[in-house]
């Protein structure tokens, strides 16, 4: 039997193991091996089996990755029920088992198909968030929306800087303040830096420190593990260097140690790390105490460049008259230059820190780990404010309702005692933490009980270390399993997605791209050979474009070409573009636009970087600031006003002092302004006075919406596209706000910043990250920009490193809190940055190995390398690029197409400095008349048409309308009793809520009217009643796939009426003053027609039952069914 057929043999075994109930898995899936096929084939298998659907748990940690298995899973099941065979083996498998789950349903009366919601496949965030909803008094258990990215960054700054307030409180909290304060030279930026950093990861540090009230005992036990995990750490290398110095060819090593340091000893050279090895015949230990000896070791044996030597002399302990001993040292580092492994190892022991921290050290980490639980408690307080929270918060919620291993909780036990069944996505994407939550969730059961858990992964797809995923958590449940239960390891072989010749060639690059051999506290994870299935037989190629040259011109032109290319030469077929990071790409977009290229970019452009974006930034400013003059001018140069740069100056001229405003204002500047600039100045006065006009009840983001529809902004817009950016701006705007202003608009730029957009065009070409890839596939593949490096990466000013331990524990080293100059210098800090950068370094690996697997057919790969002073030869790829893991492959194609002349090397010409092109509206805008209904008038009621007025809804108006909600899913739910009857409860209830939510005064009193008058006018209605009563979904969250998108909606509620028939109904707290009331009912069912499509697809595709769609106005007591196209 060949390899080939060795391996293909144990894949299909494999795949057959892995759907045996009764045994618990941890899979090992490569790119292409049909993972999610597996894992449904799986969750088939055991609803055939189980007693309920609800014993089964599948956690993925994507809502996509949740929505397209549950999908899958119904498809199976639907194909099953209406006796579709597929043709292909593995979804003949598949449909096999959704038969035996279907007449599992049938004979159980689950009726699995029409309620899909007893399938429990969600993310791990939706399972700590069920778990905290479930808490008898929870502090998130509704309500709190979820922050990520640079919000969530300033809400732990703010906290940061709040702890600062104890510095007027006398008490042991002040001195801990102070103490760290001073450690970092009084640097509150520094301070409030490392304060948000560890709230970063909060859930790694509260277990180690509880409430920071250390007692002496327990300071002293804190520090005993900390410095038992740095011993650990020297432990650990040691032992590896001394595995790979125990080899039999370097067994000369041994004698040649006392004889260089016993010769440097005659010269009097002490210093010499050399001179440790004095009397060494052994190899030394692998504890803190020899690490001088290693140290000698490593002086002996590598240059300072981390290289073995080539050449040894006196200062190495072979002086002339040892000519003998210098000839089996020479030949000894002969044998071990190629043996990287060995060097890298060498060279760490140089930078290994002392296992101990000195008392001055210790004492500000105690302060800082005292300081710690301050800024949590300042944490919660400012997400219950705001009514936010993050992810880790709800999970450390959760964590705390499920106890532990050794103590689980009520809420644990309950679902040990419904939980039977436990599959696991994405499982090298795991954190320590959750780790420890999937140990808790199985905690008490034992093999053979009848209760599995299947992980599935592949730890070579281990690309989000910025996200805490620890892939040595996956390596070392290979090896012994998660808590009592051991888990067999499966390796699938198969690759069903790449074409043959790309399969061979992944097989023959990546082995060395990746680490050697699995080490799970150096994250490095080796490369696992996959198999060409004979569908691809003689496909797929792999094909090489250098670049020569640093002019990222030249790259761009060459890449828009082969694009191009590509997409000429294979009809129908998609291409994405992926790069290491988005700065590589402005160039390319711009010369792929030139050429008319349609492309759809996922995740790239910044919403700071868009013109409509820009304009509206100016406008916000403009409002937040009266005196910032810079946006004020800019307000004034937009094309909604439109003046050049002579009226501008003309405007500001001699006058450092008044505001723009105030100018704006005086007849005598306005007078030496053009023609044009009265205008149109004249014609924005009215719009730009409600930016200055003192408010106290209208939001910022309302006065800048209202304000950019008044001076026509909606005219700039060219496409949907573009007006969701918009509104995506004004989303983060109000999420920002304070009292109607933002008091530091460079926190609004920098939430911004970290703002990527994707273009929603439907294209042939996708450009994404390589992260963002994760997942995909893809006809073609161009991995782009490969030779340079990505933007640098702000350092983190405090640095610990965690080492992977059996069963989720975890041995964490910190480096001391300092200034960053004496950071710096720290040994411990020098090592953990060391150990960070060897990670990194194996990821960067894995990134390499996701980004080529994605392609189908063809993977091309494009890189530049800088061209000689002379222009007779080339460098090699920078050593931080992935073009330089991938050049012992590709380095003969470079060298074949620069002998060939195929190629320029231009210089980049400096352009020429231009003006920056005025915009303006080339007539008057202004919002475009409302064609009224046709509708005849009736007595009483009047034909006219009236004045539509776009900006309808202001704050009090939403919230109104959120209250109206609440209250009729709390009655729909029958957790209120349907009755009006105690109308002063009900006002007090929403006038607690509101207060809850910052208002009161005149504004609440009407908005508790507004809000008491629809919930009364719905339940004293007939059709009301029908619509809250009943069986039925109230506020049904649901996500779906719409045109290759992952689209989440909330349907307000569902209606199942005793005929069987699915109504969905949107409510609408709208109200309508004045006649032709059908005419305005008509105009909302045609407004609101194609949302109510969209909800009817998903529900369709979620329940597999076709819903009608309406529209319910509880102020009015209207009720309006909306006509739809039905899905399918």
């Amino acid at each position: 039997m060949t390899s080939v057929e060795s391996r293909l043999s144990a894949d299909i075994a494999a795949r057959n193991d892995a759907l045996d109930v009764t045994r618990s898995f941890i899979i090992q899936a490569p790119a292409g091996s049909g993972k999610t096929e597996l894992l449904i084939q799986r969750y088939l298998s055991l609803l055939a089996v189980v007693q309920e659907p609800e014993e089964i748990i599948a956690i993925t940690f994507t809502r996509k990755a949740a929505a397209e298995m549950q999908l899958r899973v119904l498809d199976a099941l639907r194909l099953a029920n209406a006796g579709i065979q597929p043709q292909e083996a593995h979804q003949r498998k598949t449909f096999e088992l959704a038969g035996a789950a279907l007449a599992r349903s049938k004979n159980s009366g689950w009726n699995i198909t029409m309620n899909p919601r007893r399938l429990r496949i969600l993310t791990l965030d939706a399972l700590n968030a069920s778990i905290v909803r479930s808490l008898p008094l929870s502090p998130h258990g509704s309500g709190s929306t979820i922050v990520t990215g640079a919000e969530l960054g300033a809400a732990y700054e703010a906290a940061a800087q709040a702890t600062l307030d104890w510095l007027g409180e006398p008490g042991d909290d002040r001195d801990a303040v102070i103490e760290v304060l001073q450690h970092v030279d009084n640097n509150t930026w520094l301070y409030a830096t490392y304060l948000s950093q560890m709230l970063g990861t909060r859930d790694q540090w509260l277990p180690f420190i509880g409430s920071g009230l250390l007692t002496s005992a327990d300071a002293q036990e804190l520090r005993e593990r900390f410095e038992l995990s740095l011993e650990e750490a020297v432990s650990e290398h040691l032992q590896r260097t001394a595995t790979g110095l125990a080899r039999p060819e370097y067994a000369d090593l041994l004698s040649l140690l006392d004889e260089s340091g016993s010769n440097l000893e005659k010269e009097g050279k002490t210093a010499n790390p050399i001179y440790n090895l004095v009397g060494a015949t052994t190899l030394p230990g692998t504890d803190g105490d020899c690490v001088a000896t290693w140290q000698g070791i490593a002086e002996l044996l590598l240059t300072q460049q981390g290289n073995f030597r080539k050449t040894v002399n006196k200062n190495q302990g072979f002086p002339p008259s040892n000519k003998e001993g210098k000839v089996r040292m020479l030949e000894l580092l002969s044998r071990m230059s190629d043996d990287t492994e060995l060097a890298i190892d060498l060279a760490g022991v140089r930078s290994l820190p002392p296992t101990r921290y000195s008392d001055e050290q210790w004492s500000v980490l105690v302060a800082l780990f005292r300081i710690l639980p301050l800024a949590v408690a300042e944490l919660r307080r400012l997400f219950s404010e705001r009514g936010i929270a993050d992810h880790i918060e709800i999970a450390m919620l959760a964590g705390q309702a499920l106890g532990s291993a050794d103590d689980p909780g009520d809420i644990a036990l309950l679902l040990d005692y419904q939980i039977q069944h436990i599959l696991v996505d994405e499982m090298q994407d795991t954190s320590a933490a959750q780790y420890r939550m999937l140990e808790t969730l199985i905690a008490g059961w034992e093999e053979g009980d009848g209760r599995t858990l299947c992980c599935v992964g592949d730890p070579m797809q281990s690309i989000y270390r910025f996200r805490n995923a620890e892939v040595g958590q996956f390596l070392l449940a290979q090896e012994f399993g998660l808590g009592q239960i051991r888990l067999q390891p499966l390796l699938l072989r198969q690759n069903f997605r790449s074409g043959e010749h790309l399969v061979d060639w992944f097989n023959r690059v990546f082995p060395s791209v990746l680490a050697h051999q699995d080490d799970p506290l150096r994250a490095a994870v080796s490369y696992a050979d996959a198999v060409s299935v004979p569908q691809q037989r003689d496909l797929g190629q792999c094909i090489v474009h250098p670049v020569f040259g640093s002019n990222p011109e030249d790259e761009a032109s060459a890449g828009c070409e082969l694009i191009a290319q590509i997409l000429a030469d294979n009809p129908g077929d998609d291409l994405a573009v992926l790069v290491r990071g988005r700065s590589q790409l402005p160039q390319l977009l711009a010369n792929m636009r030139a050429a008319g290229i349609a492309y759809r970019a996922v995740d790239i452009d910044r919403l700071t970087d868009l013109p409509e974006i820009i304009d509206v930034l100016a406008l916000t400013r403009a409002a937040a600031h009266a005196g910032d003059r810079i946006a004020w001018l800019a307000v004034l140069r937009s094309p909604w006003i439109g003046l050049d740069w002579s009226d501008l100056h003309a405007l500001v001229r001699n006058d450092k002092h008044s505001s723009i405003w105030e100018l704006l204002q005086s007849a005598e500047r306005r007078q030496n302004l053009s023609a044009f600039a009265q205008s149109a100045i004249a014609d924005a006065m009215a719009s730009l006075q409600n930016l200055v006009a003192p408010n106290r009840i209208q939001s910022l983001r309302d006065r800048v919406e209202s304000c950019w529809f008044a001076l026509g902004g909606p005219g700039l817009l060219n496409d949907n596209y573009a007006v969701e950016n918009v509104y995506r701006y004004f989303n983060v705007l109000g999420k920002l706000e304070r009292a109607g202003s933002i008091v530091d608009v460079g926190e609004l730029e920098s939430v911004l910043d970290l703002e990527h957009v994707s273009s929603n065009e439907q294209a042939r070409v996708q450009v994404l990250t390589m992260h963002r890839s994760k997942g995909l596939q893809f006809d073609h593949v161009l991995l782009y920009g490969l030779g340079r490096q990505p933007g640098n990466r702000d350092r983190r000013v405090l640095s610990w490193i965690d080492l992977p331990a059996r069963h989720g524990v975890e041995n964490k080293v910190i480096s001391p809190v300092g200034p960053r100059a004496e950071i710096d210098n720290d040994p411990v800090h020098r090592y953990i940055e060391l150990a960070e950068s060897d990670k990194s370094k194996h990821e960067l690996g894995r990134l390499l190995y996701v980004a080529c697997t994605r392609a189908r057919k063809s993977l091309h790969l494009m890189g530049n390398t800088a061209v000689a002073d002379d222009g007779e030869g080339f460098r090699p790829a920078r050593a931080d690029s992935l073009l330089h893991l991938l050049w012992p492959v590709v380095a003969d194609d470079f060298q074949r197409t620069f002998e060939s002349d195929s190629f320029q090397v231009s210089v980049q010409a400096p352009e020429p400095w231009q003006l920056p092109v005025l915009r303006r509206f080339e007539s008057p805008w202004q919002l475009p008349d409302v064609t009224q209904l046709p509708v005849p008038a009736s007595p009483g009621v009047s034909a006219e048409p009236t004045p539509v007025e776009f900006y309808w809804v202001g704050t009090d108006a939403r919230i109104s309308g959120t209250l109206v909600h609440r209250w009729l899913q709390l009655i729909a739910d029958g957790r209120v009793v349907d009755s009006a009857s105690d109308a002063a409860a009900m006002r007090d209830i929403t006038s607690r809520w509101l207060r809850e939510s910052g208002l009161s005064g005149e504004s609440a009193v009407a908005v508790v009217d507004r809000v008491q008058a629809a919930v009364e006018n719905a339940l004293r209605d007939e059709k009301g009643q029908w619509i809250v009563s009943g069986k039925g979904y109230s506020e049904l969250a649901l996500t779906g796939i719409q045109n290759d998108e992952l689209v989440s909606v909330i349907l307000d509620r569902v209606k199942i009426d005793d005929d069987g028939t699915h109504w969905i109904i949107d409510y609408k707290t709208s109200s309508h003053e004045g006649g032709n009331l059908q005419g305005f009912l008509q105009a909302e069912s045609e407004r609101y027609q194609p949302q109510l499509e969209r909800y009817a697809e998903i529900y369709s595709n979620w329940s597999g039952v076709d819903a009608r769609c309406a529209l319910y106005f509880p102020l009015l007591t209207s009720f309006v069914e909306v006509n739809i196209a039905q899905p399918g």
